[in-house]
């Protein structure tokens, strides 16, 4: 047919290339799928096999080896900047605590302050750190980064940093055009990091930057202690370390970070017995502080519907952050702060927040809780609550602080009362539970519901339970004891008459085990 192309014969006479797959290509796949379920450390010792040349193959080991750092380096570019901050690491906050901090402790420089500083300087480091990014970057694509970072290389590329960036933040008059900038890159990276509501960075925190700077060289590799001994051993030795970098502020730089990272105590106590530095006084009073807010936002969080930051307790039990706060309040006589005296008014805030928070807001929104319980809902959830403030309030009464004796209305006793009797006659299949429930919880308010051997229904519930075989809980097995004891308290006192269901009782328990032999009794 005319016009109609031949479609067979063009197949037949245009000649097809088939591109070959490159055999080098393919082989690095291959390696490159074996390698990838390796941790970290065998990809680092295969790398170190293939550069002994345990290959046969010049150009493979080659290919391999940069497959290898490629692998171990993955998409890290930044080097120039990880070299700066790297200078901060042995004190570096890296959980995000503290950040949220209404008044933070001395000595807090967290990753994200780290980045700001150094997204600050950068304007004015541009050439030098332009030089030392191509030259680390040439480097790494030869060998594995952290073999580059910690070359001689390296270190000078480092101590060049630090001390061009001493040199700006001395300049006269470039501090606080340099805080703006450092404050305006710190909001983008606390945004990425979703942390809201952080104080900006202050002159204290970029004079912190300088001093920081200027004693790095002190703590330069140093290793994390992983006791009190040896945070005392290592900050004495960076005391007196007889060097023109060993100082006694260096060390305080480095025992306050310490301190930051644990928030213990007792780890501030002894290094304050050690050297009595009022830096370590105001560290006390600042950690006290913040753990008393720490408790004051989550007992809004628990009891208020007010949500506090997911990153101020990362997810510690409110039983946790009491005791804490607790701990801190209680050293301070150790760093001599006294009721009246200076630093007294700031402890004293911080403890008035949360006793007025529990007694004004706490304490009424559960009592509400309480006295609105009916005979449909559980008082468990309830039991623990109580039970928190009641042991909350008795640790501030041992420390002479004001707290309400019973801070429970007799109202809710009489409520939980007739619930207790209300249940027991509803015949429900957990009247059992329900009962030694609320049992448990009248008892934390103060007002024990009485329990009598007239009540053949709390008779009955009981030997059905006992009867039944199953095993009790904590709570149920203090109920029964109560019953058993005062059904045979009224077995002893009226000998020659008791009803038959307070015979059956006493019967179901002695098959249990509960309660005393019919000769003891």
């Amino acid at each position: 047919m005319a016009g109609r192309p031949n479609r067979s014969a063009s197949l037949q006479t245009v000649p097809l290339h088939v591109v070959e797959p490159d055999p080098a290509t393919v082989s690095l796949d291959k390696v490159k799928a074996i390698l990838a379920p390796l941790d970290r450390a065998q990809k680092s010792k295969l790398f170190e096999l293939v550069q002994a040349g345990h290959l046969e193959d010049d150009q493979m080991t080659v290919e391999v080896g940069r497959l290898i750092v490629a692998m171990l380096n993955g998409p890290r570019t930044e080097h120039a900047r990880r070299i700066w901050t790297g200078w901060f690491d042995p004190v570096m906050l890296r959980t995000d605590a503290l950040m949220l901090a209404e008044s933070r402790p001395p000595g807090c420089m967290h990753v994200v302050d780290a980045g700001a500083w150094w997204f600050a300087l950068l304007p004015h480091l541009r050439e030098l750190a332009g030089r030392v990014q191509s030259d680390i970057a040439a480097r790494a694509s030869e060998h594995p980064l952290e073999a580059v970072l910690a070359s001689p290389a390296a270190l000078q590329w480092a101590e060049e940093l630090r001390v061009r960036s001493l040199e700006i933040l001395r300049q006269r008059g470039g501090a606080r055009p340099l805080l703006a900038t450092a404050n305006a890159e710190r909001l983008t990276l606390l945004r990425k990091r979703g942390l809201l509501g952080v104080a900006p960075l202050s002159m204290g925190d970029l004079a912190m930057l300088d001093s920081l700077l200027e004693h790095a060289p002190l703590w330069k590799g140093a290793v994390r202690p992983r006791d009190t001994i040896g945070i005392l051993h290592t900050v004495s030795e960076m005391a007196d370390d007889g060097t023109p970098d060993g100082s006694m502020d260096g060390a305080m730089h480095y025992a306050l970070a310490l301190l930051n990272g644990s928030r213990d105590p007792d780890q501030a106590l002894a290094l304050f017995g050690m050297s009595p530095n009022p830096i370590l006084v105001e560290s006390a009073v600042g950690h006290v502080q913040f753990a008393w807010q720490c408790l004051r936002q989550k007992l809004e969080d628990l009891h208020l519907g007010r949500p506090a930051p997911p990153q101020l307790t990362a997810g510690e039990p409110v039983d946790r952050l009491e005791e804490r706060a607790f701990r801190w309040y209680d050293s301070l006589q150790g760093f001599g702060v006294e009721r009246g005296g200076r630093n007294w008014a700031a402890v004293s805030a911080a403890v008035g927040r949360v006793t007025g928070l529990v007694e004004g807001e706490v304490v009424p929104v559960l009592s509400h809780r309480l006295l609105t319980l009916n005979a449909s809902t559980s008082a468990r959830p309830l039991i623990g609550p109580v039970r928190f403030i009641n042991g909350f309030n008795h640790r501030l009464r041992r420390r002479g602080i004001a707290a309400s004796a019973n801070p429970w209305l007799s109202a809710i006793g009489e409520h939980l009362a007739g619930l207790f009797r209300q249940i027991g006659a509803y015949g429900r299949e957990d009247a059992l539970t329900a009962m030694a429930d609320l049992c448990e919880l009248s008892e934390e308010t103060g007002y024990p519901i009485e329990v009598t051997a007239i009540d053949k229904t709390l008779l009955g519930i009981t030997e059905r339970a006992l009867r039944d075989g199953r095993e009790l809980n904590a709570g149920e097995g203090r109920l029964i004891e109560r019953v058993v004891t005062v059904a045979t308290e009224e077995r002893r006192r009226c000998r020659w008459w008791v009803s038959g269901e307070l015979i059956s009782l006493l019967d179901a328990a002695q098959q249990r085990g509960i309660g005393p032999t019919p000769q003891q009794s």
